[in-house]
């Protein structure tokens, strides 16, 4: 099966990715590819365009800031997986991640690709949701359209 035709523009820093989405308003995210591709084949999505994110350095890696950790949108699971910092600081994350799929899977897929799919079969979220995780994320005005997502209810509960 063969995609539905799209125009392709591949961003080269955040900026520009916004400045993509807002030009483009039916355009969809690309960083792995791993989600999206398969749908846009069998023609379940069928974006008019696609951003390519996947070289913005800046979306990538996994810091620890005090008892915090900070794990950018495009780390892969691979990446998750033999991160000493991950290993130490959040072992579950880290054993997690090594699980997913194959080898090719877990090199090109990216955390944040696993969570924007929001396949009910995936084992990312869970863990996220387990852990308490905060998810920071911009539409497409950048900074002015930032929304953090908790990982609990509004009144501090964990979602059941």
């Amino acid at each position: 099966m063969f995609a539905a035709a799209f125009d392709y523009y591949r961003a080269g820093s955040i900026a520009e990715a916004h400045k993509l989405l807002r030009e483009h308003p039916d355009a969809r995210l690309l960083a792995g590819g791993h989600s999206l591709i398969p749908l846009m084949k069998m023609r379940l999505a069928m974006p008019a365009a696609l951003v390519d994110i996947g070289r913005i350095a800046s979306l990538k890696g996994i810091t620890a800031r005090g008892a915090s950790l900070r794990i950018g949108s495009l780390t892969t699971h691979a990446e998750l997986a033999s991160s000493p910092v991950l290993q130490s600081a959040c072992p579950m994350l880290a054993e997690a991640a090594g699980l997913i799929g194959d080898s090719q899977v877990r090199n090109m897929g990216t955390i944040g690709g696993n969570i924007a799919h929001a396949d009910p079969a995936s084992d990312l979220p869970a863990v996220l949701l387990a852990l308490d995780a905060t998810i920071h994320a911009a539409g497409p005005n950048g900074d002015s359209h930032r929304r953090v997502l908790p990982g609990h209810d509004d009144d501090g509960a964990r979602p059941r």
